[in-house]
C-alpha cells in the first residue's frame, strides 16, 4: 500500500509539472513571436504557432525530464539550478534550429529569430516559477517560528567572498531569525561600497565603532574559512575594544568534508588565536607507510593518542590496535573510530605498557608493522614528587615497549617526547629524556625496527594543560592562575602535532628525533587575558589574574635542542631533525635496573639524584612537597607519643607491635 502511495504520488507531481512546464513553454513561444512581429502578430502566424505547440511542448518536456526538473526540489532554487535550466532549455533549442536550417520549410520553425528568443523567455520563465516557489517557502514554511521571548541581534559579517554571502543569504532566508546580517567588512578594495544581497560592504579600515553604532550592531561573525589565525587574533581584538561579540564559521575542511555547514556558527575559541599558519604535513608517503599495515597506538585514550587513532584510520591501515589502561578513555576513542571510520578494521584493548606479558601477549597476536608509543605521565607538577611512577611508566614502559618490537621485528617505533626533555628541570621531562636516551641506544643493534622520537611543545586543549584549567577558573568567576607573568611555552593544535608524527615517521632512517618550528612562543599571561576576553569579561573589572609564583620543576620558558645534538634541516619546510651522540646499550639497561630497587621506596630525592648522574644536563628540584611538610608535623608529635619508632620515615608509619 505504501509503495503504491508512492506511485501515485510521483504521478501526480510529474502530471501538475507537466501542466505548469507546458503553460510556461506556451506562453514563452507566443511571447518569442509577439516580439519576433513587434506584437502584431496576424491570424496566420497565430495558426502556425498553434499547430506547432505540441511538437514543442514534447521536446521541451522530454528535455525536462532527462535534466531531473521533475524529480527536483523545486523550492531550492541556486546558480546551479540555474545552469541546468538553461542547459535544459538550450538542447531543444539548438536542434529546432538546426532542424530549421536543413529543412527551410514553412512552419514553426521556418523562424529560426523565434527559437531564439524562445529559448530565453522559456529560461526566464522557468526562473521566475521557482524564485516564486522559493520565496513561498522562506516566508511560509520551512523555519520554525521563534519564542516570542527570543530578540534579534543584528550581526556584522566579516568577510563578503563566497562563503559570507552564503551565509548573508542563509540567515536573511530564515523566518524568525535570530541573526540579522546588517553589514560586512572586507579587505578586498574592489568589494567596498558595492551591495551584496542588498547589504554594503565596508572596508576593512572603515571605524568598526561606526559601523556598530550605526547598525546597532551586537556581534560580528567572521566568514573566512581559511583565515590565518593572526588575522582572527587581530578581528578579535578590535571586536573586543568595541564590546563586540566575535564568532566564526567552521574551516574549509570542516565544510570540503561536509560535516558542518557555513551556518554552524560556533564563538572564537583561544585554539583560533594560538594556532599558527596551516602546514601541510601529510604526504604520499605518510599514506604508503600505513596503508594495508598493522598499527599499534599506546595511550589511545589521551588526546594525542586519540587523534592518533584517527589520523592513522584516514590512511586506511589494514588493523587499528587501540591499547589504554583507563576504560573509559578507551571507550571513548573506541566509540569516534567506529564511527567515523566504520570500513576501517580496529580493536580497543586494555593494557598497560608496563606489563610485559600483556603487552607481548597483544603484540604476538596481532604482529603490528608501526608502533605509535603515546602512553605516558605528562602532569608535571604531580609527578615531581612522585618519580618513582614517572620513570615505571615513562622510561620503564617505554624500554619495555622497545624490547618488544624488536622481538616482534616491529618495522617503525614511534615515542611520542616533549620539548620538556631539553635540558630538563621536572621529573616529567627527565623521564622523557631517559625513554630517548634508550630507544637510541638500540638503534646501533637494531637491524629490523626503526626507532624514533618526536618532540612537541603543549597541545592546546589536551587533558591537563593550562586551558582547560583557564576555561574552568573563568566560569567559576575567577581568579585565573598563572605561576609568573614572564612565563612562556609554545603551543601546537593537536591535529599540527600529530600531522607531525606521521610525517616524520614516514621520512625517519633510525635513531632521529624530530622537532617541529613551533613558531613564537606564546606568554601565559597573554594567553589568560586574551581567554577572559573571549568570554566577554574584562581583566582586573570582571575576573582577575593573580600569580602563584613557579611550581617545582617548572622552567620560565621551554627549548627546543640539546647542547650536544646537532640540527639538521629536512625536505619538509619547518620539520626539523636533531642528532646526537648514542649512549651504549649496556650502559642505559644497567642504569634503568639500578633504579627498579628505589621506584618503591619514600627516597624521592635519591631517585633525582641518581638520575642527575646519568643525566648531566638534568636540574632537579629538591624541595619538599606540601604534604611531606604536613606529614612530618605528624610525625613528629607520633614519636613524642611514642606511636612511631625514633627513625621512622615520615610516609612510612609504622605503629609499635606489641
Amino acid at each position: 500500500m505504501k509503495y503504491a502511495n508512492r506511485i501515485l504520488g510521483r504521478a501526480s507531481r510529474v502530471l501538475i509539472l507537466s501542466t505548469v512546464y507546458s503553460c510556461l513553454f506556451s506562453i514563452s513561444l507566443l511571447l518569442a513571436f509577439e516580439f519576433r512581429d513587434n506584437f502584431s502578430i496576424n491570424d496566420s502566424t497565430r495558426y502556425i504557432v498553434l499547430n506547432g505547440l505540441p511538437a514543442v511542448l514534447a521536446i521541451k518536456l522530454a528535455s525536462m525530464l532527462v535534466f531531473g526538473q521533475f524529480r527536483g526540489l523545486l523550492t531550492f532554487f541556486r546558480l546551479p539550478d540555474l545552469y541546468r535550466l538553461s542547459t535544459a532549455m538550450g538542447i531543444p533549442a539548438v536542434i529546432m534550429i538546426m532542424t530549421a536550417f536543413a529543412l527551410n520549410e514553412e512552419g514553426i520553425l521556418f523562424s529560426k529569430a523565434a527559437l531564439v528568443l524562445d529559448f530565453f523567455f522559456s529560461v526566464s520563465l522557468l526562473c521566475l516559477f521557482r524564485t516564486i516557489l522559493r520565496i513561498y517557502r522562506e516566508r511560509n514554511s520551512g523555519y520554525e517560528v521563534l519564542d516570542a521571548t527570543v530578540t534579534q541581534e543584528n550581526v556584522i559579517i566579516y568577510g563578503a567572498g563566497n562563503t559570507g554571502s552564503a551565509l548573508s543569504a542563509h540567515l536573511l532566508g530564515k523566518r524568525g531569525k535570530v541573526m540579522n546580517p546588517v553589514a560586512f567588512i572586507d579587505d578586498d578594495e574592489s568589494k567596498w561600497d558595492k551591495y551584496i544581497h542588498g547589504i554594503r560592504v565596508w572596508s576593512s579600515t572603515s571605524d568598526l565603532g561606526k559601523i556598530k553604532n550605526r547598525y546597532k550592531a551586537a556581534r560580528i561573525v567572521v566568514a573566512m574559512p581559511s583565515a590565518s589565525p593572526t588575522k582572527i587574533r587581530e578581528i578579535t581584538q578590535q571586536a573586543s575594544h568595541f564590546k563586540l561579540t566575535v564568532e566564526i564559521v567552521p574551516s574549509w575542511d570542516e565544510l570540503v568534508s561536509g560535516r558542518k555547514r557555513v551556518d554552524k556558527i560556533r564563538p572564537v575559541k583561544i585554539e583560533d588565536l594560538l594556532g599558527r599558519n596551516a602546514i601541510n604535513l601529510h604526504s604520499d608517503k605518510v599514506l604508503d607507510m600505513v596503508k594495508n599495515k598493522v598499527v599499534l597506538v599506546t595511550g589511545a585514550g589521551g588526546t594525542i593518542g586519540c587523534e592518533l587513532c584517527r589520523q592513522v584510520a584516514q590512511c586506511g591501515p589494514s588493523l587499528l590496535i587501540m591499547v589504554e589502561r583507563a576504560e573509559y578513555l578507551l571507550f571513548q576513542t573506541e566509540q569516534l573510530i567506529k564511527a567515523e571510520f566504520p570500513e576501517v578494521a580496529s580493536h580497543a584493548f586494555m593494557g598497560d605498557v608496563t606489563d610485559e606479558a600483556r603487552m607481548d601477549f597483544l603484540m604476538g597476536g596481532f604482529l603490528p608493522n608501526i608502533i605509535f608509543h603515546a602512553a605516558a605521565h605528562k602532569h608535571v607538577p604531580m609527578m615531581e614528587h612522585q618519580p618513582g611512577e614517572a620513570v615505571r611508566n615513562n622510561t620503564l614502559g617505554t624500554a619495555n615497549l622497545a624490547d618488544l618490537a624488536i622481538k616482534h621485528e616491529v618495522e617503525r617505533f614511534v615515542l611520542i617526547s616533549s620539548d620538556k626533555a631539553v635540558n630538563p628541570t621536572n621529573v616529567m621531562g627527565v623521564t622523557k629524556r631517559m625513554a630517548e636516551i634508550f630507544i637510541q641506544s638500540l638503534q646501533e643493534n637494531s637491524s629490523h625496527t626503526q626507532f624514533m622520537a618526536v618532540r612537541f611543545g603543549n597541545v592546546l586543549g589536551s587533558s591537563g594543560s593550562v586551558i582547560p584549567t583557564f576555561k574552568k577558573q573563568i566560569e567559576e568567576g575567577g581568579p585565573v592562575t598563572v605561576t609568573h607573568p614572564d612565563i612562556t611555552r609554545y603551543f601546537m593544535t593537536v591535529g599540527e602535532a600529530v600531522g607531525l608524527v606521521l610525517d616524520c615517521s614516514s621520512d625517519a632512517n633510525g635513531g632521529e628525533i624530530f622537532v617541529l618550528d613551533m613558531g613564537e612562543p606564546v606568554k601565559v599571561y597573554d594567553l589568560a587575558k586574551q581567554m577572559i576576553e573571549l568570554s566577554g569579561l574584562q581583566v582586573g573589572v570582571d575576573i582577575d589574574i593573580v600569580f602563584s609564583g613557579l611550581r617545582p620543576g617548572e622552567k620560565l620558558y621551554e627549548e627546543l635542542q640539546h647542547g650536544e645534538e646537532t640540527l639538521e634541516l629536512t625536505h619538509k619546510d619547518k620539520v626539523f631533525r636533531f642528532k646526537g651522540a648514542k649512549a651504549k646499550e649496556e650502559s642505559v639497561r644497567k642504569f634503568l635496573n639500578s633504579l627498579v630497587p628505589f621506584l618503591k621506596t619514600a627516597e624521592y630525592n635519591e631517585i633525582k639524584r641518581r638520575i642527575q648522574n646519568f643525566v648531566p644536563e638534568y636540574k632537579p628540584d629538591f624541595s619538599a612537597p606540601k604534604w611531606a611538610e604536613e606529614h612530618e608535623e605528624v610525625a613528629e608529635t607520633y614519636r613524642k607519643e611514642g606511636i612511631l619508632e625514633k627513625d621512622d620515615k615520615i610516609v612510612l608509619f609504622k605503629k609499635k607491635t606489641a
